[in-house]
């Protein structure tokens, strides 16, 4: 591994992410108006988001020695992610995700194959992988794993934050390992068993993360810490396509937590890098940089 230790690694899926844009039909086939290529997944969209802000940043998983694979790494590493702890995996697939978009902001269909690589065992994880790191990532794609990464780093001094995109097994040992939750609406009250909004947070924060966020597209989001509550509105903006701004918005609050900001400056923060996401094709196609965050949080 380089010498430069990360501030945060993070431990989860990262994909090769197709994106193409088309007017609605029934053809067969349909010429698209907009293509593009680009890597994504929750972690590693975070990741990208973080190392772009600035922050040092470290990806740890396994790919197919792919085609796939060497794109997301090459991608990865365009934005200073350190993917030297990749595992690499002969005659494998790896993730890829097929995200179509109708014109004229029409109907959003993903399709998409986690790949055939082996799933990540507690024995692949570096002993050094957590030493001098500030935060750890983890998106509970694969909970068996990430339960071990989130014990040692914890041991190491490390905070741990968690991303929810959906429900999956491991969900309670990962929230009560976690400093911090971020999680959709629908997926939180769904952990929480409430739907009302406050009663979920304070649920979330029951279980174990001091600090618990839920986002809610078009509607902003709220963040709960130390009887704090914060409500932010989206950002106004010209939604083009909203493919990663979720993992956008949880790597923008993760670099805020590196600033140690407190969560009426991080949940703006982290809204206003969703929100300008938005206005490209892609989650990391169209992370912003830093100066327009800050000047679109203001």
């Amino acid at each position: 591994m380089p010498d430069e230790m990360p501030d945060v690694v993070g431990v989860g899926l990262a994909t090769l992410d197709q994106i193409g844009v088309g007017p609605r039909s029934r053809d067969e086939s349909v010429e698209l108006t907009t293509f593009s290529l680009q890597a994504g997944g929750p972690t590693g969209t975070a990741l990208a988001t973080m190392a772009a802000f600035g922050a040092r940043t470290r990806y740890f998983g396994r790919l197919g020695q792919d085609a796939f694979g060497q794109i997301i790494q090459r991608r990865l590493r365009s934005f200073g992610v350190d993917t030297s702890a990749v595992l690499f995996e002969p005659n494998r697939l790896s993730p890829v995700t097929f995200t179509m978009i109708e014109d004229n902001g029409g109907r959003r269909y993903v399709r998409y194959t986690r790949g055939d690589t082996t799933p990540l065992r507690a024995s692949d994880l570096p002993a050094d992988l957590f030493e001098q790191v500030r935060l750890l990532y983890i998106d509970a794609e694969m909970p068996e794993v990430q339960i071990v990464a989130a014990e040692r780093a914890r041991a190491q001094g490390a905070r741990v934050i968690l991303g929810i995109r959906r429900m999956s097994s491991g969900i309670g040992e990962l929230l009560d390992l976690a400093d911090v939750v971020i999680a959709s609406e629908r997926v939180a009250a769904e952990i929480a068993h409430s739907s009302d909004l406050e009663r979920t947070l304070v649920e979330l924060t029951k279980m174990g993360p001091q600090i618990a966020v839920v986002t809610m597209g078009e509607d902003g989001a709220v963040g709960l810490h130390d009887h704090k509550l914060v409500r932010q509105q989206a950002l106004p903006v010209n939604v083009v396509d909203v493919t990663g701004a979720g993992s956008v918005f949880r790597g923008a609050f993760s670099y805020a937590l590196l600033q140690d900001w407190p969560l009426e400056r991080a949940v703006p923060f982290a809204s206003a890098a969703a929100g300008l996401n938005c206005a490209s094709i892609g989650g990391q196609g169209g992370i912003p940089t830093l100066e327009a965050v800050l000047s679109a949080a203001k």
